[in-house]
């Protein structure tokens, strides 16, 4: 079995998954801003909810910029140079595999398809993962496509700050499950294409994947989203397919899960 850690901004996901990759059992908790609150909920939400014996590995997907299993900046959260796998490991004597959350989605949703693959997630931020072959592409492992900056309303913004579903929120007042005028869908499709255009541009998928809470409502405005976008994409480049992401919210829960299998292999 595998126990799996999907860390977000605002919650925390803990899954335990099969050999086979069947779900057994989840829970969530509000992730605590405080770095080491948080560690300490983890680790007793794990005590009290799972059973250990029998686990092959833990896997932990983090927020913002992972290298060589140890997150360096955590985005959206407070965090810096947090050594999660030292620490799991010194709790629990597992194997611990930590990577970037939008990397181990990309992994999930793409791991069975040929060519290049993007995913987007559109939740408190936006993160991206880039997956070639059904392997995860070594010069995007620290894509951080929500930090980019293009010009929204004449004004210099990291794309996140105009198109995450947090932004939409606050721009309507309401969530993105709420919203229901075709003004405010062409809003929200004006604020994607800005990045999605460029990146398409410079990454060249066959496929893009679309997660998160904003993601996860594409057959809201995928038809406006696609029109304007192949009327801005040169017509020298093959336009991708757009899909919802299959695992929906549980794409990294996913891919902690496979990554950790891949992981296991190679020992």
């Amino acid at each position: 079995m595998y126990l799996c850690i999907d860390v977000g901004g605002t919650k925390t996901l803990i899954a335990l998954f099969s050999n086979s990759g069947k779900l057994l059992h989840s829970i969530k908790f509000p992730t605590n801003i405080n770095q080491t609150k948080f560690y300490q909920t983890l680790i007793q939400q794990i005590k009290v909810n799972f059973v250990l014996s029998g686990i092959k590995a833990i896997s932990v997907a983090m927020p913002g910029i992972v290298k060589n299993n140890y997150a360096t900046w955590l985005g959206n959260l407070p965090w810096h140079n947090f050594d999660i796998a030292k620490k799991l490991n010194q709790d629990f004597n597992l194997p611990v595999y930590v990577e970037n959350d939008a990397n181990l989605a990309a992994l999930a949703e793409a791991r069975n398809t040929k060519g290049r693959s993007v995913y987007f997630t559109f939740s408190t931020g936006i993160g991206g993962g880039v997956v070639e072959d059904g392997q995860l592409v070594k010069r995007y492992l620290d894509f951080e496509p929500g930090h980019i900056e293009y010009i929204y309303k004449d004004k210099k913004a990291e794309w996140e700050d105009f198109a995450a579903a947090s932004a939409i929120n606050a721009r309507f007042g309401k969530y993105v499950s709420d919203l229901t005028t075709p003004e405010e869908w062409d809003e929200v499709t004006q604020r994607i294409l800005l990045g999605l255009v460029p990146l398409t541009i410079s990454i060249k998928p066959a496929r893009i994947f679309f997660g998160g809470p904003l993601g996860l409502h594409l057959n809201h405005y995928r038809t406006k989203l696609r029109k304007a976008f192949l009327a801005e994409l040169p017509s020298n480049l093959t336009a991708p397919r757009f899909f919802i992401a299959k695992y929906g919210s549980f794409s990294s829960i996913y891919g902690c899960y496979y990554y950790a299998k891949l992981k296991e292999s190679h020992r």
